[in-house]
């Protein structure tokens, strides 16, 4: 146990360097690989992550004693946005909040693996990596100027540069897989064909509503996870998203169809996209069920 600790304290940032360039590598990955465009919230934790790649590495290199002074700041602040955005995503503590009143939607679930872990979370842990590794540093007097001998330290250039190698090499390797996200690769599979829609007794296919409730879900629903990117009365927003109430594309399709383009969502390799934005499937709330998104449908047929 003590050698864990020994071994804790030396390595300390080279860990919060592997966790800053990991989280950066991967935030690059969402957006660029599978198209996740970042909301304002996540530009917030980028501009706070990204220059801990360059603040920590040449920290190590020059063994400046006071590096921990100028990560915390970011990490710290990062690890508050972080945490933000991750309430924002999975409670209704802020369900009041203004951010992102333009462009994607901050409660977007891009990811939600095992039902909790999104790139919010992602970015929380890895900020929180990076403060607590800080502190660890700072109470420890590291980087060391000096060794055990008090003789000076060459420059620590290879295990900082291994760490940037290893991480650009892993990460190179899935930009060029290019993985593509399960869900969309399963609805692009015939989603029409194996479509079969039952809408609940409260949704028509004409898209009245018979009971005031559901046309008041439904538009709650579209405030929550459309409006940002579609406009608070559909009519679309202007390089964003395209105009649903009263257009063409809605009025030639059925219940079922909407329903199947709404499940797969639209890939930028998609030929009916012409935004050059991906939307996400289930417009990024897989937790909505069939009746939830019938809901919005008719409430979006329904005149204003």
């Amino acid at each position: 146990m003590e050698r864990i600790s020994v071994w804790l304290n030396r390595n300390s940032l080279y860990i919060a360097l592997l966790a800053a360039w990991i989280a950066m590598c991967g935030s690059l990955y969402f957006s660029e690989v599978r198209g996740y465009v970042p909301c304002v919230l996540c530009w917030y934790q980028r501009i706070l992550m990204y220059p801990l790649t360059g603040v920590i590495a040449i920290g190590l290199l020059r063994r400046d004693r006071n590096l921990p002074y100028y990560v915390l700041p970011f990490s710290l602040l990062g690890l508050g946005v972080s945490t933000y955005h991750y309430l924002l995503e999975k409670t209704d503590l802020f369900a009041g909040s203004s951010f992102c009143a333009q462009g994607v939607s901050c409660t977007t679930q891009w990811i939600n693996w095992f039902g909790f872990v999104t790139i919010p979370f992602l970015a929380l842990t890895a900020f929180l990596i990076i403060s607590l590794m800080s502190v660890i540093a700072l109470l420890n007097g590291q980087p060391e100027a000096v060794n055990e001998e008090g003789d000076p330290l060459r420059t620590p250039w290879l295990p900082v540069s291994g760490v940037i190698v290893v991480v650009l090499a892993v990460f190179t390797a899935l930009f060029i897989a290019g993985e593509q996200d399960p869900q969309v690769a399963a609805a692009q599979q015939s989603p029409f064909a194996t479509l079969a829609v039952t809408p609940g007794p409260q949704v028509r296919v004409d898209g009245t509503i018979s009971d005031p409730a559901t046309l008041t879900r439904g538009e709650q629903l579209y405030l929550q996870s459309c409006a940002a990117c579609h406009g608070l009365d559909g009519q679309g927003v202007a390089n964003l998203g395209n105009q649903l109430r009263g257009s063409e594309f809605f009025a030639a399709s059925t219940d079922a169809e909407l329903l199947a383009v709404i499940r797969q969502g639209r890939e930028l390799t998609d030929p009916a996209n012409t935004t050059g934005l991906v939307m996400p499937p289930s417009g990024g709330r897989p937790d909505l069920s069939d009746e939830d998104i019938l809901a919005v449908i008719a409430y979006l047929r329904t005149p204003q």
